[in-house]
């Protein structure tokens, strides 16, 4: 799938903003969180691989992607809140989770601030202290 056919259909309310978000699959639930300045596009190519034995279940954070970009707070501090609310409006518990950067410690924060368990946490060059352009994605960026 190419990065222009990507869409979320599902909406959330967080806050009074549009979270947009999807869902695919059938099996134990597992969620991916992207870094930033990413949407959830950078998994298009990776969940309907984890598809095949997950329900996997993705979004765009706010102020990224598809969902509202508000002239308003979109720090780490809001990110936990918010995917700890889509948990819980998704209805599962104990998910896997895959995350990459800036999604590493919105899942880090979630768990720890928010009380959110996870069967497993998978974390790819994540991000928990300033500054957030890890050497990892500066050199992606770069190629």
């Amino acid at each position: 799938m190419s990065a222009s056919d990507w869409r979320l259909l599902e909406r959330f309310n967080f806050d009074g903003h549009s979270i947009a978000w999807g869902a695919v699959g059938t099996g134990p639930p597992a969620v991916v969180l992207r870094g930033t300045p990413f949407s959830s596009v950078v998994w298009r190519r990776i969940i309907p691989w984890l598809a095949n034995a997950r329900r996997i279940f993705y979004f765009d954070m706010l102020g990224y992607g598809h969902s509202d970009k508000p002239d308003a707070d979109v720090s780490r501090g809001v990110q936990n809140e918010l995917f700890a609310a889509l948990v819980r409006h998704w209805g599962i518990d104990s998910p896997n989770i895959v995350a990459h950067d800036f999604g590493g410690s919105t899942a880090l924060r979630a768990h720890l601030l928010n009380g959110l368990d996870y069967r497993s946490l998978v974390l790819i060059d994540p991000v928990a202290i300033s500054p957030q352009r890890t050497p990892l994605v500066q050199a992606a960026k770069a190629t």
